[in-house]
């Protein structure tokens, strides 16, 4: 019956894309960014034809870990929202906070590589090439930052509502709030496969 309440409703608000609405603003929201991105690495490109400006030099390894810490976060969102249809909602919690938890040792091994490349003279206000790294890294953590508040504000709702499991049950099945968390997990997995992108073509330009 609630599944049937959520599959009407649903379609009373997308009848006319078949896509709901904010998950339409949100893939918006992801291609502008998927084109801010490519032109910050297609300028990288031009600007590291000038040999005489361009310095090169070896990206530190604490951005691989960072890079298999995000990963971690897009399987344990994804695994929380699997939790939370079940309407596991322990599970959910605990799968949540690790992805929170993990979210932010991905920021800290952002931290640990910047610290590495000011180690080795490579810093904001430095040579182009360590510029480029600093302000693509910037401007994708200021992505992530957002993805932690966010998902700040689901986990105090989640653990306020821990000993109710009455009212979670009538919210198994609440469209806005499964809405809500699917619109999150898909921007985890968005921002997580923009950095895995950007990591690799840091890799293969930074040797």
């Amino acid at each position: 019956m609630g599944e049937d309440k959520y599959l009407n409703e649903l379609k009373s608000t997308t009848e006319y894309t078949g896509v709901h609405p904010q998950k339409f603003a949100l893939w918006l929201g992801m291609a502008s960014m998927t084109m801010f991105f490519a032109a910050l690495t297609s300028a990288m490109i031009l600007k590291k034809g000038d040999f005489q400006s361009w310095e090169n030099f070896r990206l530190p390894t604490v951005f691989m870990y960072g890079t298999a810490a995000i990963v971690l976060v897009s399987v344990l969102m994804h695994a929380a929202l699997v939790a939370y249809r079940k309407a596991s909602f322990s599970t959910f919690r605990a799968l949540l906070t690790a992805g929170f938890l993990m979210a932010i040792v991905f920021l800290y091994c952002q931290y640990i590589g910047w610290s590495a490349m000011n180690a080795i003279g490579k810093s904001i206000t430095g040579n182009i090439s360590g510029q480029f790294v600093f302000l693509i890294s910037y401007l994708h953590g200021f992505h992530i930052m957002i993805g932690l508040i966010v998902t700040l504000f689901f986990l105090f709702f989640a653990f306020r509502d821990r000993k109710n499991p009455v009212y979670e049950m009538n919210n198994t099945v609440n469209p806005k709030r499964l809405l809500h968390m699917e619109l999150l997990v898909s921007f985890w997995h968005f921002i997580d496969i923009v950095w895995i992108y950007l990591y690799l073509f840091f890799y293969f330009n930074y040797q």
